[in-house]
């Protein structure tokens, strides 16, 4: 009996406690009630942050996730992780003048979702200021001249470094507010505000994105994908829309011109001309890959691109073929357009040419090393090229060697890009990047520590980006 009378007891209040545990376990069934919005100033002006002050309490007292919509046609923003009662403040910028409705709503930690708080009245002022910067597409510009309006660094220092998840081998480009955008091996394009941090990302799912994005004049970005795409993302990191291809999109970037038509390279050896809206309006078939980037003619009558089948084609605007030159190696690099309309590339049969705009001869020198890179075009009409094997040369515009440098043993991928003052920067495989005089003295250096397979770029104020295989992109400017 004594025995019974114990395990019925136990039994009791084993059974007592169990209903404490599960009535202490149940979680609060009640939704959090709306933030309540605290505004510091309904007008603002535009590119300026935007600092709304607001605040929820979760049932459970857990972290809340904020959800904002901005009423800039943005899509949601989330800032996770807020804690139960505190003040939190959000941040925005608009990019364009008008009267805006802006609203939050909370998330806790069992996924109920609050109503929608209040609706907040913003006003904006001033002048929409959006699209392309001055290094806007690959090599700064449609002809590829690799110049800056900037002047570069004199004495370097690491200003930010930006993590990707894998390699850049993407050279980067910047919009009208020095925002940088880059692609890379993790399948994202990415967005970074001028002091380093990351604005947005898109994530294309499957397509490593190693080529430059080129930016439109109203902030569109383009750019093409391994996943055999091409992508149109507007400002915000919304994709507008993509037009596919046969086969990948590696290292070809794509240039733009002024009414919107949209020119890309392929693995499958096609030349693609698009429409604002992403269809194919032609396409020209060669025998090779295209891994070069398209340059155009000053006024955008001309295509120029070289093909892994040794050719370089000119084409009209309609996708008529105008004229090929042959050389005796694959054209894997880009063209680039000198003042006079001259067009000058290499070839893997270690030459770098000078046609004119009829597809002549004006001249070619061995350089005894491949050239893979576009070269740069100095605002005198000095040439600028880099070889694989290292050497930096430069020709005036009939083809005499003016000097020339081994920056490098080590090899280079990497094409030349100049500042204002013709001041050269080119990189090594092995993550060095050099500055050199317009005369051939080399003036400084600067070691990623890892290895770089991409071209750098200037943008505002000078700063030098570049991305290198280890997924770091490294801004440098002056002490």
């Amino acid at each position: 009996m004594c025995i019974r009378s114990t395990t019925l007891l136990q039994l009791f209040i084993s059974l007592m406690l169990a209903g404490m545990s599960a009535c202490d376990s149940t979680e609060p069934s009640e939704v959090p009630a709306p933030p309540r919005i605290i505004s510091v100033s309904d007008t603002t002006q535009v590119n300026q942050t935007v600092d709304v002050v607001a605040v929820a309490v979760s049932a459970d007292n857990t972290p809340l996730t904020y959800e904002i919509d901005w009423g800039d046609k943005r899509g949601l923003q989330s800032v996770p992780d807020v804690e139960s009662g505190l003040y939190v403040t959000l941040q925005n910028r608009y990019f364009d003048p008008g009267n805006y409705s802006m609203r939050c709503r909370v998330i806790d930690a069992g996924g109920r979702l609050s109503a929608w708080s209040q609706t907040l009245q913003l006003h904006v002022y001033g002048q929409s200021v959006v699209g392309k910067g001055d290094w806007w597409m690959f090599m700064h510009d449609a002809q590829h001249t690799g110049r800056s309006s900037y002047q570069g660094p004199l004495s370097p220092v690491l200003l930010w470094k930006y993590h990707a998840a894998s390699p850049i081998r993407s050279s980067a480009t910047f919009d009208a507010y020095g925002h940088v955008y880059v692609g890379a091996d993790d399948f994202r394009l990415h967005a970074i505000l001028p002091g380093g941090a990351p604005r947005w990302q898109y994530w294309s799912g499957n397509a490593q994105i190693q080529n430059s994005p080129a930016i439109a004049s109203d902030g569109s970005v383009y750019f093409g994908g391994s996943s055999a795409n091409i992508y149109r993302i507007n400002r915000f990191g919304l994709k507008e829309w993509n037009t596919s291809t046969n086969t990948a999109i590696t290292t070809s970037s794509v240039a733009l011109d002024d009414d919107g038509s949209i020119y890309i390279g392929s693995e499958d050896g096609g030349l693609y001309c698009l429409d604002n809206d992403g269809i194919v309006v032609w396409q020209m078939v060669t025998n090779g890959p295209i891994t070069g980037s398209p340059a155009l003619s000053r006024d955008a009558t001309r295509i120029y691109f070289g093909s892994s089948d040794r050719i370089l084609y000119a084409a009209d605007r309609q996708g008529n073929l105008v004229w090929t030159y042959p050389t005796g190696g694959a054209i894997s690099g880009s063209p680039s357009i000198g003042p006079h309309g001259s067009i000058f590339f290499g070839s893997e049969d270690n030459y770098v040419y000078a046609l004119t705009m009829n597809g002549n001869l004006r001249w070619k020198h061995n350089l005894h090393a491949a050239v893979r890179s576009a070269p740069a075009i100095g605002i005198e009409g000095h040439i600028y090229v880099v070889t694989s094997d290292g050497v930096l040369y430069c020709f005036d515009n009939a083809g005499t060697v003016i000097w020339d440098l081994r920056f490098s043993s080590a090899g280079a991928d990497s094409s030349p890009i100049l500042d204002i003052l013709e001041t050269v920067y080119v990189s090594d495989i092995e993550g060095i990047l050099y500055a050199v005089s317009r005369s051939g003295k080399l003036l400084w250096q600067y070691d990623t520590e890892a290895p770089v397979h991409s071209t750098p770029s200037i943008g505002p104020n000078g700063i030098i980006v570049i991305g290198d295989d280890d997924g770091i992109l490294h801004a440098i400017g002056d002490k």
